[in-house]
């Protein structure tokens, strides 16, 4: 076994999990490569590892130069994590390097939504982030609009459309035109980054959207359309016993919906996300100035669907307000947000800078996540001998 990369110097092996099966995968790679660059050095020594198309987890030094992404570069060991005799490992052909922690850096399914959470929690690896739960409930953007709606926080009547139902699209229609009438948006329940989004403007427009999105994902979301739009985001974390809010982002566009090429290909000619902020071609205002009642409601909205959702990691959460009338409506949450949302905690009231960040989350894991061995049945369900 390879005992160098293995070795404890004081600092912990954070493994950042990135890639995947996902329509974001590349953003992805870029979120990551952000992130480990930006972490401390002298406290946290990072291990990268790559998940494939395939779902095959890989490390190697080339993980940590994007320009060897062709979409993945060459020469890496395929590994799997494991629990050792001393604890969380990464296992390879020649290959054992003890793990402190994990923190995924995905977007979208595969990754965002649990399921990498759902496998390191099975083996006892710390993992950054929402739980497996959690995470599974924030993908589901009707889910999580029903369990938010349940605490007190506004948000838009929907339409929930699954594969079974384009057979029967008039009763779709009908349900759509009596319940949200028109304009109307149509996007995936489960993809991040308005992968999908379509504004369909007559009842004629419905059954291409519906089927486009339905390609993608198995559950499509139908939203009246806002109008006066402008969104707001926020992030936030559980720190010092309370919960603690990054800057507000006024994301603005020329388009009459933000999607996912206005977000990441937009403005100047500038092709592809570039790795300094985050969604950097996105014009935006941060800190924008609100009204008082606006962002008290926005502050409580937010702490109320964080703290329902397991209040853990530091998701970003996006809402819709009607410019005009002052509405505001929680869109959705993103459990792992783009370059982890690190401007808008560098501008948050009290800054934050992405090391500090960084840290924050890996002490949380390290915190909250140890597996146990005891036996975990109660006397009074024992069945079987003891």
């Amino acid at each position: 076994m390879i005992g160098a990369e293995a070795g404890r110097d004081g600092r912990r092996n954070v493994a950042v999990i990135f890639g995947g099966a996902s329509q974001e995968h590349d953003v992805s790679v870029v979120s990551a490569q952000q992130l480990m660059d930006a972490a401390d050095a002298r406290a946290i020594n990072v291990i990268p590892v790559y998940m494939d198309f395939e779902n095959r987890l890989f490390t190697g030094p080339r993980l940590r130069d994007v320009s060897a992404f062709r979409p993945r570069p060459g020469g890496l060991r395929e590994v799997r994590f494991n629990w050792g005799d001393e604890g969380p490992e990464l296992l390879g052909k020649g290959l054992r390097l003890p793990v402190d922690c994990a923190l995924p850096v995905f977007h979208g399914p595969f990754g965002e939504d649990g399921r990498i959470h759902g496998m390191l929690e099975l083996i006892g690896v710390p993992v950054t982030g929402f739980s497996a739960s959690g995470s599974a409930i924030a993908m589901r953007k009707d889910a999580t609009k029903t369990l938010v709606k349940s605490v007190g926080v506004n948000v838009l009547d929907s339409v929930a459309v699954n594969r079974h139902q384009r057979g029967n699209m008039g009763a779709v229609l009908d349900e759509v035109e009596a319940k949200l009438g028109l304009p109307v948006v149509v996007k995936p329940a489960n993809l991040g980054s308005s992968i999908g989004v379509g504004l369909a403007k007559t009842r004629a427009d419905i059954p291409a959207l519906l089927e486009y999105v339905l390609r993608q994902d198995d559950l499509a979301l139908i939203e009246p359309q806002v109008p006066n739009l402008v969104e707001y985001n926020i992030a936030m974390m559980w720190r010092g016993g309370e919960v603690v809010f990054s800057a507000i982002e006024q994301p603005k566009s020329g388009a009459e919906l933000l999607d996912f090429r206005e977000k990441y290909l937009s403005s100047g000619g500038t092709k592809g996300a570039l790795p300094s902020e985050g969604m950097l071609s996105l014009t935006r205002e941060i800190n924008p100035d609100l009204p008082a009642d606006l962002k008290a409601r926005i502050l409580d909205y937010s702490r109320r669907a964080f703290l329902i959702l397991g209040a853990r990691g530091a998701p970003r959460i996006d809402f819709m307000c009607n410019r005009a009338t002052g509405e505001l409506w929680f869109n959705e949450i993103n459990p792992i947000p783009g370059s982890y949302g690190f401007f808008l905690w560098e501008a948050a009231e009290v800054p934050l800078l992405y090391p500090e960040l960084i840290a924050h989350l890996v002490d949380e894991a390290m915190g909250a996540s140890v597996k146990r061995f005891d036996d975990p049945v109660p006397q009074g369900a024992w069945l079987l001998p003891r």
